[in-house]
C-alpha cells in the first residue's frame, strides 16, 4: 500500500477562514472577570521545614556499624532484610 499526498481529504484541513481568539481570563454569568488561584496547604511548608532541619542520617549509628564491622561483631538478619524488602514492595504496589 502506498501513502501520498494527492488525498482529496487533505482539503477538508486547509487554513481556517476565521482567526481564532482566545481570552486568558474566564468570565462568570454575571460578566465579571474572573481568574484561577492556587491555595497551597499550609501543612506542606511546615513538613519541608521540618525535612530540611533533620539530619540526612545518623552519624552516631554509621560509626557504630562501622565499628562493628571493622570488629567482625556485625550480625546481619536475613529473615529481617527480606521482611523489610516484602513490606516495603507492598507499600508501594498499594499507591
Amino acid at each position: 500500500m502506498k501513502i501520498d499526498n494527492t488525498s482529496k481529504a487533505l482539503g477538508a484541513y486547509g487554513a481556517q477562514s476565521k482567526p481564532v481568539r482566545r481570552e486568558s481570563v474566564s468570565k462568570t454569568a454575571d460578566g465579571a472577570a474572573s481568574s484561577d488561584s492556587v491555595a497551597i496547604n499550609p501543612k506542606i511548608g511546615a513538613l519541608e521545614r521540618d525535612v530540611a532541619a533533620a539530619p540526612a542520617f545518623d552519624a552516631a549509628k554509621v560509626d557504630a556499624i562501622k565499628q562493628a564491622i571493622a570488629s567482625g561483631s556485625f550480625q546481619i538478619n536475613p529473615d529481617k532484610i527480606a521482611d523489610q524488602l516484602i513490606a516495603s514492595a507492598h507499600e508501594l504496589l498499594s499507591h
